[in-house]
């Protein structure tokens, strides 16, 4: 990323549409990974027939827990790897 030009003088303006662009973005990604993550282990369901995830993590299944953890995160970076491009 280029540097960014300095102004000679103080713009309030600028400020404020800085704020609003980065607030606007924050939505913007909070919504891409919500749905991202939410198709993803639908995904994850419909690929494990047979398998009930909520059932095995309400019986304190770690491995069950560290691997959606997993792929959550596999998710996420993806997601970010998007945005960021």
């Amino acid at each position: 990323m280029p540097p960014m030009p300095v102004p000679e003088a103080f713009d309030a303006g600028r400020i404020v549409l800085n704020m609003v662009l980065a607030v606007l973005w924050a939505l913007v990604a909070s919504v891409g990974f919500a749905g991202a993550i939410a198709i993803g282990l639908k995904v994850f369901s419909v690929l494990t027939p047979g398998f009930n995830e909520m059932e095995e993590l309400k019986k304190g299944n770690n491995a069950v827990a560290i691997l959606w953890s997993a792929f959550v995160i596999a998710v996420a970076i993806v997601v970010v790897g998007v945005l960021l491009k």
